[in-house]
């Protein structure tokens, strides 16, 4: 019993480590908007109602708490600590995410109180990436993608996501994601991020694809806003 009081972080230490974080969050934020000073950000106004939309293949009768734990291998609480660019990463935008574990919901407890590695939809890129129906005439300019149905959370952000051990497509994925540090030790994938991620606003946890977030949405898709509740709840 003794032995076992010891291994476990006092209330102080928990402090302690908390405020570090809250501290190096705070750097981060910093450091990531000094970034995005003077950066083009694309305008996307005349497509934005058609890219914001539920995916086709999403199912709400299927929406529960038991299917989510389910369907990943880790659904998980956590804290977004530090956003990296990619920008060099070819076609589709993606940014690097650093997210504390302050809990593991489901599967293997063996994450909880770690830090891992997981991407983003959207943010810095060059234009020789984007569409040429965008205008960009600069091949070299840097410019902030943002996702439609995957707003970028903020730094210090609280998250719930279903993610899943990285298994590559094949050895060119492997090693486009091997250029930015992402390996199958340290990286885990974000399950459906359209439909299985929220984030905490305003001290209540809500999904993070905006085509949810509206009246007529709220009375189709019960399940979800159930699930939500859920979050919310514990």
């Amino acid at each position: 019993m003794l032995t076992g009081c010891q291994n476990k972080p006092s209330t102080h230490e928990q402090q302690i480590k908390t405020e570090q974080r809250n501290k190096t969050i705070k750097a981060n934020q910093k450091n990531w908007n000094k970034k995005l000073e003077n950066i083009k950000v694309l305008d996307q106004n005349e497509f934005e109602n058609a890219f914001i939309k539920i995916p086709n293949g999403y199912n709400d009768e299927s929406t529960s708490l038991k299917n989510l734990e389910n369907g990943n291998q880790y659904l998980i609480e956590g804290q977004l600590i530090d956003l990296k660019s990619m920008i060099d990463r070819p076609i589709a935008p993606e940014t690097e995410a650093i997210v504390y574990v302050s809990k593991v919901i489901s599967g293997d407890r063996k994450l909880q109180g770690k830090t891992i590695k997981t991407v983003f939809a959207g943010g810095l890129t060059k234009g020789k990436y984007l569409y040429e129906d965008y205008g960009i005439k600069n091949s070299q300019e840097t410019i902030y993608y943002s996702s439609a149905t995957f707003p970028m959370p903020k730094i210090g952000s609280h998250l719930i996501m279903g993610i899943g051990n990285y298994h590559p497509d094949n050895k060119r994925q492997e090693e486009m994601y091997g250029k930015f540090g992402l390996t199958k030790n340290n990286f885990y994938t974000i399950n459906n991020p359209e439909t299985t991620f929220w984030v905490k606003t305003n001290g209540k946890y809500q999904i993070n694809n905006p085509a949810f977030n509206n009246s007529a949405a709220k009375h189709e898709f019960k399940n979800i806003y159930k699930l939500t509740d859920k979050f919310n709840q514990q």
